[in-house]
Parts: structure tokens; C-alpha cells; sequence
């Protein structure tokens, strides 16, 4: 029979001078376990770690030994690892009919074909899992090592719709989980994708009341329209349209009157995709409760608007050379860019101009900057007369490369300009054009 080799972690560094480096451990020791504990992922060294005498089993090539350490509870060991999850990522079991994943053309690279769904890295980074393939060990561990705050995947708590929008192979009956976790004080940050004709109206109501009853536990929740592209498979879903984000927005800040009088949090928050499809006025930044979910998309806009107004307070009268940049966006973003390229424009030998992308690669439905690929920003705007330099927002890249596998080199070639990825937001851009003025 044969049995899977065992994984341990890869240190990759030690810092000099600490504790483990005092012990001789070195990079490429392999962690086996500490105090009899296997250590499966950077979370059990964390937990395990903690303890104040330590006897730490390594391997060094084909040779195993021990160190042993005495320390204070919060001394740290000096230790990093080549990967965070030892025995890797947990993939989804699910088929959710608006998985973006199962919706990518062929050919793509492999690394955005990945699922995940590990809790692990819900707890070390905020994605949001379905907690679909939890086992009864996983959920002992949770509660163990007080994994906490978890970002979590609801998107309605009626155990047969739930089914039904993640086609799962795993437990779709959500709330005897959750509630389990909330009964050992485990806090969660949930979304809702909103499915039009599937989960809204009255099944949105449902779920959000379910999930307000296991407040405080339940810090957030996030309401986001579902995003389609060409290749989406669900061809029986209703396009996400102005009436219907207008009455979700209803449905939503109704809630937010009545969670804040009870419990003095308003809990339930609408992306910013919603608010700009209804055409409704943002929200004031005091409403996103200092922006749990802005990863989620919720807030991003407000608190781009307000940037705008602060650095309108510090921008210089001028800049030391003649600068023109180029701000190439997505169609959603595009107002807000506008407004930001005409307050920099106020600076003396500046010149800034906006360059929005429609999405061909994905479809024209599919509107926010971060799905915009290589491809379509050549295509769009090569041959025109641009100006000196080009900045993407760095949203629009995966490991330095574009989703459709372009690297900035070759949108840059192509177009004869320097293209340099900025954070989406105002401060960090003024700064790079500060920083590109002083050059030579």
C-alpha cells in the first residue's frame, strides 16, 4: 500500500541573532514537530511556539535532532518558512455556479485555476471558505487554537438553497457549524452573493436575520452582487439591474436601522458595486465602521473619494519637472478617476489622463478594474497619443503578471511607455508622481 510522503516545514530564513539562530538551527531545516506536536502549517508553530520550554525536533538532510529552548511567552524563535501550509492548500469541493474559477477560459495559467477553501488561510489572510469540508478534527482545532476572526462564504442559510448555489459535496447546512463556533466566542465575517431570482427579496431577509441572531460572533455582513463573465456557465441568471440593486439597497439599510438601535452596529453592509448600479450616493465613511470588509469591495470607493478631498489639502503648487502620466482603469472606477485626474491637474507641470478599459477578454458586464488583462489595455489604446508614463492600479496584477499572463514588460513594449503598478488610492499615487518628478 502506499502512503503519502511526509511534509514538514521548510525554513527559509533565520534571523541572526535570535533565539533559534543561538540553537543552530539553519535555512533549510525542516520543522518535525515541537513537544511531541506535529507541525502541519505556520499556525501550529505559532500556537506550539508560544510555550515557554520548548524541544523542537528538526531534520537536516537525512539526520534528525533535537534543540531545546527556554524563552518567554512572547519571544519569538527568529523562523520563517518557505510556505505558510506544509501539507498545501486545500482545495474547494464545491461547484458554485458563479464560481469565477470554473468560469475561466482555457489555456490560462495554472496557478488562478486553484480553489482554494482553507480555513488556514481564512485565519492567516481573510479569504472567504465555505467551511463546506471542515471535518470533526478541523473544527476541534479551530476551537483549540482560537482561530479567530474567520471569513466565511454563507450566501443563504436555508440548508437546500445553499445546496443548490454551491452544488456541494460537503456539509451545506451552515448555521449548526456557525453557531458552534460562536458558542466558543470564534468571530466571523460573512458574505452574501447575491443571485438574482435565487437568493434576494425574502431569502436575503432570511439569511441575514439568521446570521444577525449569532451576533456578536457575527461581526459582518457583506452583500455582493454575483459577477458573471462571457464565460460563465449560468446563463439562467438575471443580469444584476438597477431596480434590483435599488431594492436590495432597501431591504439592506432597513436592517442597519434595526441591528444599530439593538446592538449599536449596523452589521449588514452593501458592496460599493450595489450603491453604483443604483446609482445611489455613497454612504459616509462613519457607516463602514472602520471597513471590515473593504477587501470585499466594501467602502473602497468611499474612502478613494475621501482621499481625493485630503490630498486636495496637500498637493503641491507644482512638481519639479514636466510630468505626464497616464491612469488606466476600469469602467466602474472611471468616475472617481476622472475626479482624481482633475484635482491633480491643478498642480503646476503636471498633466494627467485617464485611460478606461472595457473588458473584451471577459465581457462588457465585468466592469471592475482588477479583471482588466494585458491584452485589452494594448489593444484599446495603443496607437494613441499617450503620455510619458502609464500606471495600472496594482489590483489589476497576480504575482507580477496580468491575468492574461502579460507581464508589465510586455504591455510596456507594445505600447513604447513605462508602466509602473501604484495601490489604488490617491495618497500612494500622488507619492509616485512625486517620486517620478525627482527623477533625473
Amino acid at each position: 500500500m502506499k502512503t503519502n510522503p511526509l511534509i514538514y516545514g521548510v525554513i527559509s530564513s533565520v534571523e541572526p541573532g535570535s533565539l533559534a539562530g543561538h540553537a543552530g538551527v539553519k535555512p533549510g531545516d525542516e520543522i518535525i514537530n515541537i513537544n511531541g506536536r506535529p507541525i502541519r502549517d505556520v499556525i501550529d508553530f505559532r500556537f506550539h511556539a508560544s510555550d515557554t520550554r520548548l524541544n523542537i525536533l528538526l531534520k537536516r538532510g537525512e539526520r534528525k535532532f533535537h534543540t531545546k529552548l527556554i524563552k518567554d511567552y512572547d519571544d519569538s524563535l527568529g523562523i520563517d518558512f518557505t510556505e505558510e501550509l506544509f501539507d498545501g492548500v486545500r482545495t474547494c469541493r464545491n461547484r458554485c455556479v458563479f464560481c469565477f474559477v470554473d468560469n475561466l477560459p482555457r489555456g490560462m495559467r495554472r496557478s488562478l485555476y486553484i480553489k482554494d477553501d482553507d480555513y488556514r488561510l481564512s485565519f492567516l489572510h481573510g479569504n472567504f471558505v465555505t467551511l463546506s469540508n471542515l471535518s470533526a478534527s478541523d473544527i476541534k482545532r479551530i476551537l483549540e487554537q482560537r482561530l479567530s476572526p474567520l471569513y466565511v462564504s454563507v450566501h443563504a442559510t436555508r440548508p437546500d438553497l445553499r445546496k443548490d448555489l454551491l452544488r456541494s459535496r460537503g456539509c451545506a447546512d451552515i448555521l449548526p457549524l456557525l453557531r458552534t463556533l460562536a458558542e466558543s466566542h470564534i468571530q466571523l465575517h460573512t458574505q452574501i452573493v447575491l443571485c438574482p431570482g435565487i437568493n434576494d427579496g425574502e431569502k436575503l431577509d432570511e439569511t441575514i436575520e439568521d446570521l444577525a441572531a449569532l451576533y456578536p460572533s457575527v461581526q459582518t455582513i457583506g452583500v455582493v452582487p454575483v459577477g458573471l463573465t462571457k464565460y460563465s456557465k449560468a446563463k439562467d441568471f438575471a443580469v444584476f439591474s438597477y431596480s434590483l440593486a435599488q431594492s436590495t439597497l432597501r431591504q439592506i439599510e432597513a436592517r442597519q436601522h434595526k441591528f444599530k438601535a439593538e446592538n449599536g452596529t449596523r452589521l449588514v453592509f452593501g458592496s460599493d458595486e450595489l450603491y453604483l448600479t443604483a446609482n445611489r450616493k455613497l454612504p459616509g465613511a462613519s457607516a463602514y465602521e472602520g471597513y471590515p470588509q473593504y477587501e470585499n469591495g466594501i467602502g473602497i470607493t468611499r474612502r478613494f473619494i475621501d482621499q481625493i478631498r485630503y490630498i486636495t489639502r496637500k498637493l503641491p503648487a507644482s512638481i519639479n519637472r514636466k510630468t505626464s502620466i497616464g491612469l488606466i482603469t476600469g469602467r466602474l472606477a472611471e468616475p472617481f478617476v476622472r475626479q482624481l485626474a482633475e484635482t491633480l491637474n491643478s498642480v503646476g507641470n503636471l498633466r494627467v489622463e485617464v485611460f478606461p478599459i472595457d473588458n473584451d477578454f471577459f465581457g462588457h458586464t465585468v466592469t471592475v478594474a482588477g479583471l482588466i488583462t494585458g491584452q485589452d489595455i494594448i489593444a484599446q489604446i495603443k496607437g494613441r497619443s499617450l503620455p510619458q508614463e502609464l500606471f495600472v492600479p496594482s489590483v489589476m496584477l497576480r504575482d507580477s503578471a496580468f491575468l492574461d499572463d502579460a507581464i508589465m514588460d510586455d504591455v510596456s513594449t507594445a505600447l513604447n511607455r513605462a508602466i509602473l503598478a501604484v495601490e489604488p488610492d490617491p495618497k500612494a499615487l500622488i507619492d509616485a508622481i512625486i517620486r517620478l518628478s525627482l527623477q533625473p
